[in-house]
């Protein structure tokens, strides 16, 4: 309808019919129809990444490490030394995250994507079991393909895979 009020033609390129004029009941079931489409999609989507959860995928970017595959880290020694340098500040020298995280700014020290260092960043870090050579995976889900929603899923759905090669922290 707010095309239509705005009189934008709309194609559909899957079936190459153009909606022109008076013709809404069309847009309208074609329009469903596209609707459809994307939540078979999604399903299917959310469907691989619970496949690959279960298999033991790895993140694509994760501090300390390089991946591989789909499947394979390697520990990357120069980051890994900072995360080594951040968990001993936090655990020994009692430093806040806020203060590890100003620190390594000031320092130079780059981030893995080059934005710099928040607190935040620091947090996630402490808290991710990576590690110590535990892979979490399955921790959230899109509940809406259109919007793109996501929630995050209770630890019991969460799935956990040793991998001792992987421990940057003992």
């Amino acid at each position: 309808p707010q095309l239509k009020a705005l009189r934008i033609e709309v194609q559909f390129l899957s079936n190459n019919q153009t909606v022109l004029g008076n013709s809404e009941f069309i847009l309208t079931i074609f329009s469903a129809l596209a609707q459809e489409e994307s939540a078979n999609l999604s399903k299917r989507v959310k469907f691989g990444k619970r496949v690959n959860a279960k298999k033991g995928r790895v993140p694509n970017v994760v501090y300390g490490y390089d991946q591989k595959d789909t499947f394979t880290l390697r520990v990357n020694e120069p980051e890994a030394q900072i995360v080594r340098e951040i968990f001993t500040l936090y655990a020994q020298d009692g430093w806040g995250v806020r203060k590890i995280a100003q620190h390594l700014n000031e320092s130079g020290v780059p981030s893995k994507r080059g934005y710099g260092w928040t607190p935040k960043t620091i947090r996630r870090m402490l808290e991710n079991p990576l590690y110590i050579g535990i892979l979490e995976n399955n921790k959230s889900e899109t509940v809406d393909f259109l919007t793109g929603m996501q929630v995050k899923l209770p630890p019991e759905e969460h799935f956990f895979h040793d991998r001792p090669e992987l421990a940057i922290i003992p």
